[in-house]
């Protein structure tokens, strides 16, 4: 019996833990297994423990990525190691795959999949019920005295694996109202990206590497959830959906007319050089909004950030105006605080510039992170990060610690160079817009409510007065503004 884990990573609003099931279905029919959600599960270490003395559990896969999942699964491990140190434990997703070391010198995890382990984890499980050599198993990391890490596993095409076993979930409790529609589901349909952003982690994992679903296999699993689930909305969780402009308008063809609102994320420079034709077509099918990696307004720290393409600041605004010919909102993402030479200067300039923004298109949504470093070696962000003082935890348990849980969120990461005028700098700006132009995506606040947000945030807006905003982040509190970009899935 396999056990697999998705721990919580959202106070309100569980996603189809996707990651699993892909996984999953290259076990389907050949071995028994359980899937413990943790964002549905609220009792999850108690129900996993019963769970474990119950049944004859061989292993328990745990899908890890950085922020509150890595927090619980550190718990979670430590809990099976000590009550049941028979069972096999095994962490994929991101942060092993960026960390593998440090996870398999804990002493309580025995196996890493690193990047897709569709393959590598029923080679995996294959092996460890025959007892055949590990070593020919791509993507996998292991202690054998000395930590061993496997050749790097080749990109899988998605549409090589099987559909995914939706029935091993209870999907409706997955179904929920967001601002695109009253039952809304996520879905994958693309691994990877073309690109090798330096804060990103899957540039790590994919290495420039993309490949799509085909849009009649997407078309069709939407028409599936439509019939059987009454869905009207899908948030594509995609690193990046907009890869191919022929697959988007082929996608767009064919659910066109079934109504089916729809959300991705692309870049800025991909998209201003869409026909319109395809735009247009989106638009009809359901496209509402699109997020967007927009980053920074200099174009000297997307450099730094390798983000590769034609991106540039004027590319972000350029798109902007487009966006709004065709009444599609954009919802453009900053990554503030780099380990520039001139961190103040480029913060001001990035004010300035998501106000250009917000007057040349009221619509358009700013998402606030401020820069994290990935453990990603090739990356000159992580070196300029090291040069300022910046140092990963040395142990797994270190990530337990109160100044790391917040580090990969990107809301108060561990960087040596903002000092603490420049930390409240970025939240106070943050709190000042958003009371200003709060989200669409938080349906809690009622237009009564947004009016109230409005009018304590639009005198300092205009003013350009952002220090010290306490009646704002009180009467924030009060009204439990959310943020979905802390939210995990």
């Amino acid at each position: 019996m396999i056990v697999f884990v998705n721990p919580r990573a959202t106070e309100w609003r569980a996603r189809i833990p996707l990651s699993i099931l892909s996984i999953a279905s290259s076990l389907e029919g050949r071995y028994p297994y359980e899937v413990f959600d943790g964002n549905t599960d609220r009792r999850l270490a108690e129900n996993l423990v019963s769970f474990l003395s119950a049944r004859a559990v061989r292993i328990v896969a745990i899908t890890v990525m950085p922020g509150p999942q890595l927090l619980q699964s550190i718990r979670l491990s430590k809990l099976i190691r000590q009550k049941f140190p028979r069972v096999i434990i095994v962490w994929g997703g991101y942060f092993p795959t960026l960390h593998p070391d440090i996870v398999l010198r804990s002493g309580y995890v025995d196996y890493v999949i690193r990047d897709q382990g569709d393959r590598a984890f029923p080679q995996l499980v294959g092996t460890l019920e025959t007892g055949g050599d590990l070593h020919g198993i791509h993507g996998l990391s292991f202690n054998d005295g000395i930590v061993c890490h496997n050749r790097k596993q080749e990109l899988i095409d998605p549409n090589e694996m099987p559909p995914l076993p939706y029935h091993r979930v209870d999907v409706n409790r997955y179904i929920g109202r967001t601002v695109l529609g009253s039952r809304t589901v996520n879905y994958h349909s693309s691994v990877g990206c073309p690109f090798l952003c330096g804060f990103c982690a899957v540039a790590v994992s994919y290495k420039a590497r993309w490949k799509g679903l085909d849009a009649k296999r997407i078309a069709d699993d939407l028409a599936w959830f439509k019939t059987q689930h009454a869905v009207n909305a899908v948030e594509f969780h995609d690193n990046n959906f907009f890869t191919s402009e022929q697959r988007v308008h082929e996608f767009s063809e064919r659910v066109a007319g079934r109504d089916i609102n729809w959300w991705g994320e692309a870049r800025p420079d991909t998209l201003l050089q869409y026909d319109d034709s395809t735009l247009r077509l989106m638009k009809k099918s359901g496209c509402r909004m699109i997020f967007f990696g927009a980053e920074s307004s200099s174009d000297q720290v997307l450099k730094l950030m390798n983000k590769g393409g034609t991106q540039t600041a004027d590319t972000v605004l350029a798109l902007t105006e487009k966006m709004r010919q065709f009444d599609i909102i954009p919802e453009y993402s900053f990554v503030l605080g780099s380990p520039s030479q001139q961190a103040e200067q480029d913060l001001a300039s990035d004010f300035r510039f998501i106000r250009r923004i917000k007057k040349a298109n009221p619509y358009a949504e700013i998402v606030i992170y401020t820069y994290s470093p990935v453990q990603y070696q090739e990356s000159e962000m992580l070196g300029a990060s090291k040069e300022r003082g910046f140092q990963f935890p040395r142990s797994l348990d270190e990530w337990l610690l109160p100044e790391w849980q917040g580090h990969d969120l990107r809301k108060n990461p561990v960087s040596p160079w903002l000092t603490t005028d420049l930390r409240k700098k970025i939240r106070d700006f943050e709190r000042v817009l958003n009371a200003f132009s709060p989200t669409r995506s938080d349906l809690k606040q009622t237009p009564l409510r947004r009016l109230l947000l409005r009018v304590m945030g639009s005198w300092r807006y205009f003013l350009r007065l952002y220090s010290f905003p306490y009646e704002i982040a009180v009467v924030q509190r009060l009204l439990r503004y959310r943020q979905p970009e802390t939210e995990g899935f």
